[in-house]
C-alpha cells in the first residue's frame, strides 16, 4: 500500500480519519460534503491535494463504504456522484413481484455488485492500489458478529495463516464486501463469503451492527494494540472526521405504534435501533474528544462540549450531517416543506438523489465554515 507523503515541508502532521455512515442512495449527501471538504483543503495545501493525501484511514458502513472505498482507491470525487446520480436506477429498481409475494428481497444484489465493479474495479482488499488504510463494516449474520475488516497489515486475520485454517482478509473481494456491507435485510439479499475451507459466512447490512456510524470502530482500528498502529492520542496528533447521510428522528404516532402488527412493529424497531446506535457513537466521540462544532446530542446532555472522559481530549472530532426535518432547517434560513423532507428521508429511492445532492451543496454553502472547521492549530 502507497504511503502519503506529508503536506507540510516535512513537519509531522496529525493522522486523520474519515469515518462515513450508512444511508443507502443518501450517500449522495456524502459526496457533497466530502466536495467541499476536499475543496478546503486544497486551498489549505495546495490545488493538487485530494482527500486520499490528507486522510490515513478512511472507512464506512454500507453506502458510507462504497464512498469510503473510492477514496482510498483515490478516484475522483465527480466518479462517485456519478455512480449515486447516473447508476443508482440500475441496482434500486424494485422486482415487479416483490409488493405480493415478499420471498426475495426487493432489489438485486448481483446487480450492485456488478455496478460496484464498474466503478472501483476487481480489487481484494490487499490491492496494493489502495492509499490509505481501508476498513469496511459488515454483519456476520450466522455468526451474530460485526465485521470491522480492515487492509492494515498487522491486523489479526489481513493475511492466511501457515495452516491454512481460514482465508486472510487481504484475498476477499472488495465489491463483495461492499455488496455485503449493503445488504439491509428485504432490500438486498444477503451475501456469502467464503471465509475458510468449506465454511461460508453470510453477511448483512453493517448498519445493523453498532457501527453505522463508523467513527468508534475506526477509532479501534487506530489506538488498539491489537492492530498494530497505535496512533498518538491527543487532540494535536489525531483528528476524526464524521460524516452523515441525514439527521432526523423517525417517530410514529403513538396510537398507531399502539396497533401495530409484528413485522410492521419489528421495521420500526430496527429502525430506532441504528439511530440509537448512530446517537450513542456521538455521544461517545464527543465525550471522548473535542470538537470545534458540537453537535447536540439531547435535551438531556446537550453537546458535551465542556464534559471530558479524561484530564485531555484523545482527538480532534467533527460530525458533519444534513438536518432533515423542518424545524431544525428552517432556523437555519433554509426552508424545504416538510412533506418533501419527508420524502427526503428515504434510503431507497433514486428520485431522491440529485434534490438531496443540491439540499446538501447548499447547507454547505449557507451553514459551514469549511476552511475554519479543518484549519489545524
Amino acid at each position: 500500500m502507497a504511503k502519503q507523503e506529508a503536506l507540510d515541508d516535512g513537519h509531522s502532521q496529525p493522522k486523520r480519519i474519515l469515518a462515513l455512515s450508512g444511508g443507502g442512495v443518501r450517500g449522495i449527501v456524502e459526496v457533497a460534503f466530502l466536495e467541499s471538504v476536499e475543496a478546503s483543503y486544497k486551498r489549505q495545501f495546495g490545488a493538487s491535494t485530494s482527500l486520499n493525501d490528507v486522510f490515513h484511514l478512511v472507512g464506512g458502513t454500507s453506502t458510507g463504504a462504497i464512498i469510503a472505498t473510492a477514496v482510498s482507491l483515490g478516484l475522483p470525487l465527480s466518479t462517485v456522484r456519478n455512480f449515486y446520480l447516473e447508476r443508482a436506477a440500475q441496482f434500486f429498481r424494485k422486482r415487479r413481484w416483490f409488493s405480493r409475494v415478499m420471498h426475495r428481497a426487493a432489489f438485486d444484489a448481483d446487480a450492485l455488485e456488478r455496478e460496484i465493479v464498474n466503478v472501483i474495479g476487481d480489487v481484494t482488499l490487499g490491492d496494493p492500489a489502495f492509499k490509505t488504510y481501508l476498513a469496511i463494516i459488515a454483519k456476520r449474520i450466522d455468526t451474530g458478529s460485526a465485521w470491522i475488516l480492515s487492509n492494515v497489515p498487522d491486523a489479526p486475520y489481513f493475511k492466511d495463516p501457515e495452516d491454512n485454517t481460514y482465508h486472510g482478509n487481504h484475498g476477499y473481494s472488495v465489491a463483495r464486501l461492499l455488496a455485503a456491507s449493503a445488504a439491509a435485510p428485504t432490500y438486498f439479499d444477503q451475501r456469502l463469503i467464503q471465509i475458510a475451507p468449506g465454511q461460508v459466512g453470510t453477511f448483512v447490512d453493517g448498519g445493523l451492527s453498532p457501527h453505522s456510524d463508523p467513527s468508534l470502530a475506526l477509532l479501534q482500528i487506530a489506538r488498539l494494540k491489537a492492530f498494530g498502529l497505535e496512533w498518538p492520542a491527543n487532540a494535536d496528533d489525531l483528528f476524526i472526521l464524521s460524516l452523515g447521510t441525514g439527521r432526523y428522528r423517525a417517530r410514529i404516532a403513538a396510537e398507531n405504534a399502539a396497533r401495530l402488527r409484528p413485522i410492521p412493529l419489528a421495521y420500526h424497531a430496527m429502525r430506532g435501533m441504528v439511530t440509537d446506535a448512530e446517537l450513542q457513537t456521538l455521544t461517545m466521540m464527543q465525550w471522548l474528544g473535542t470538537s470545534k462544532a458540537p453537535v447536540l446530542v439531547n435535551s438531556e446532555i446537550g453537546s458535551l462540549e465542556h464534559d471530558h472522559l479524561g484530564p485531555e481530549p484523545a482527538f480532534s472530532f467533527l460530525r458533519l450531517d444534513l438536518p432533515l426535518e423542518h424545524e431544525d432547517l428552517a432556523s437555519l434560513g433554509i426552508d424545504v416543506p416538510k412533506d418533501q423532507l419527508e420524502h427526503y428521508q428515504r434510503f431507497d429511492d433514486p428520485d431522491i438523489i440529485e434534490p438531496i445532492y443540491e439540499l446538501a451543496q447548499r447547507y454547505v454553502e449557507t451553514v459551514l465554515d469549511l476552511d475554519q472547521l479543518l484549519s489545524e492549530g
